[in-house]
Order: structure tokens, then C-alpha cells, then sequence
């Protein structure tokens, strides 16, 4: 199983920088960030195989494929900012890693504007005609 592998090296990655920081507590940071960087790389692998299935998905959504965009858009950000914050909580800059989550959540935000738009329209579509 994938998420055993990925699991198995999250914990290894965490022994290992418990035994570093008694030593070198700078590079137990360096291994816990390139340890994330590795794990998300190898996420993304699972990412192309889900964005090959929801194409396969089109002929039955129609119209929708904006809306999918915006969705994908929303979840790029949400797990890019994720990361950053948990890199900054990491390095102990949690101020940094609170603002990085905010500006994470303005972006969805911001992004989910369009869609409330055309809900908004097509409600007072209902209502005018």
C-alpha cells in the first residue's frame, strides 16, 4: 500500500530528527523539510491519477468543468498552504505560519467568489421571472 510507504517514512523521518536534534538541532530541521518536500512529490503521483479520473468525468458533468477548476484551484492552495505553515511551525515561526493560513483561507475565499456569483444570479433568476 502507498500510505504505508509514505507513513513508514514520516515515522523514520521523525526518529531520525530526534535523534539529530541532540546533535545538530539545524539539520533535523533540514531533514524534516526535505522529508516533506520528498512526501509531497510523491503525493503528487496520486494527484495526476485523480485529475485523469474527474477528466474521464466530463462527459457526465457537463457545463461544469469551471466549477471543477475552481475546486482543484481551491484544494492546490489549501494543501500549499498547509505545508508552508507546517514548515514555519517547524523552523518555530508560528506567527509567520498563522498569516501563511489566513492567506490561505482569503485565497479560497477570493476563489469562491465566482461561484456565489452564479449561485446568487441564478437564484434571483427564480424569482424575477
Amino acid at each position: 500500500m502507498d500510505i504505508m510507504k509514505l507513513s513508514l517514512m514520516g515515522i523514520i523521518t521523525v526518529i531520525f530528527c530526534i535523534f539529530l536534534k541532540s546533535y545538530k538541532s539545524e539539520w533535523a530541521l533540514f531533514l524534516s523539510i526535505a522529508a516533506g518536500i520528498l512526501m509531497a512529490v510523491y503525493l503528487t503521483g496520486f494527484l495526476t491519477d485523480m485529475t485523469r479520473l474527474i477528466s474521464q468525468w466530463d462527459r457526465y458533468l457537463g457545463g461544469m468543468d469551471a466549477y471543477i477548476r475552481i475546486l482543484w484551484k481551491a484544494i492546490g492552495i489549501t494543501y500549499l498552504c498547509e505545508f508552508a505553515a507546517g514548515i514555519s511551525r517547524d523552523a518555530g515561526n508560528s506567527l509567520i505560519a498563522s498569516q501563511i493560513e489566513l492567506g490561505g483561507k482569503i485565497a479560497v475565499l477570493m476563489l469562491g467568489m465566482p461561484v456565489l456569483g452564479a449561485l446568487l444570479e441564478t437564484i434571483s433568476g427564480y424569482y424575477t421571472g
